[in-house]
């Protein structure tokens, strides 16, 4: 019973969480226009929200060996809703990306955490399906905030989830269960687990995935600004397939990856963003984009629900680090590549995206030589 609770209140959390993430892109050009600033200039609170989630995450996994985890998250969360909160009232872009980047630091905690609490928890012949309904529930809540992006003022994106989760602290408080996964030293493993060529690796791949993915991802909605002139309810209506997709994405990559294996599910995810980011120059039809848009979110969300499996099924000692590693490598890749990812779109958004794409494809492909020990 206890295990339900904890599970759902991870569940609930992971939704607060990922309300706002999806649907900062296609909130960039309102968020440009009334602060008066270029799309490009205000395209930086995607990346200053990640790069400090990234570094900040390498601490949490640590961090639980030492403190309770309802404890941690209690911290975390509250100050997390206190500058959500502030971002909806910034008036000036230097302040919205100072919020920005501070929520960053605490929303970090959050998926090292529940993704810990699984690798102890669940058996290897359900992580699978505990990771996807974990991500399948953040994707759900991810669509939620990209189909509102595109009825109400983006004020609100950053205000629904500051209310959720101060209300969320309070359950945490009363229903969390008091547990450690274990007690002793703050001393970190992560020289140790980067030695492991296994562990070493699986985050190779992961930054490399989540380099390009954030690269092409986060500049689709100026991209349809841009070339098409699509009102805002269009972008984020494109923008909110990719998340429905993700939600039958996380899910079904679980079970791939519980009854076809880890590398199954995530091979075939990069081959499907492979085919996605090919066709997007082609045409500019609304429903072929549509199409495109549902064929990249299954792509990211099964390659993501099969990774985070896979990483589940790593050495126990090393599992604080690789659950931090897991959010801090995603975002400060993610960061990166959406940084350059404003530089290169400028000069060709064409040409960027099928590069990317067949860069998918050989990580499609070569899969298993990468990831084999």
């Amino acid at each position: 019973m206890h295990q339900k609770i904890t599970y759902y209140i991870f569940c609930l959390i992971g939704l607060i969480i990922a309300f706002n993430v999806g649907s900062i892109s296609a909130i960039v050009p309102s968020v440009a226009r009334e602060l008066g600033h270029p799309e490009f200039v205000a395209g930086r609170i995607i990346w200053a929200y990640m790069l400090p989630y990234g570094i900040c995450a390498l601490f949490y996994g640590p961090l639980s060996r030492k403190f309770k985890i309802k404890n941690i998250l209690l911290v975390c969360l509250s100050l997390f809703s206190v500058f959500s909160f502030l971002s909806g009232l910034a008036n000036t872009f230097s302040s919205l990306f100072t919020f920005r980047f501070i929520v960053g630091i605490f929303a970090s905690a959050m998926t090292p955490l529940a993704l810990l609490y699984i690798s102890h928890k669940f058996n290897s012949e359900k992580r699978g399906k505990a990771v996807g309904t974990f991500f399948s529930i953040t994707f759900l809540s991810s669509l939620t905030g990209l189909f509102l992006s595109g009825l109400i003022s983006w004020r609100f994106i950053f205000f629904i989830p500051a209310v959720i989760s101060a209300a969320t602290v309070v359950l945490i408080f009363k229903a969390f269960p008091e547990f450690t996964i274990e007690v002793e030293s703050l001393k970190s493993r992560y020289i140790q687990a980067l030695k492991t060529q296994k562990i070493f690796r699986v985050f190779l791949y992961i930054f490399a995935i989540s380099f390009f993915y954030h690269l092409a991802r986060d500049w689709m909605g100026v991209y349809f600004d841009n070339r098409y002139g699509l009102s805002q309810f269009a972008i984020s209506s494109l923008l909110t397939l990719v998340s429905f997709a993700g939600i039958f994405g996380e899910f079904f990559g679980g079970m791939f990856a519980d009854k076809k294996g880890r590398i199954f599910a995530l091979s075939a995810g990069a081959l499907l963003m492979s085919i996605a980011l090919i066709l997007l120059p082609v045409s500019g039809k609304i429903i072929f984009l549509a199409i495109i848009m549902l064929i990249w979110g299954l792509g990211w969300t099964i390659n993501h629900s099969g990774l985070s499996t896979y990483l589940t099924d790593l050495p126990k000692p090393y599992l604080q680090e690789v659950t931090s590693l897991n959010s801090s490598v995603r975002f400060i890749s993610g960061g990166l590549g959406a940084a350059l990812g404003g530089l290169l779109m400028q000069k060709s958004f064409t040409l960027t995206f099928s590069v990317v794409g067949i860069i998918f494809l050989a990580l499609s492909v070569f899969s298993r030589q990468i990831l084999k020990t």
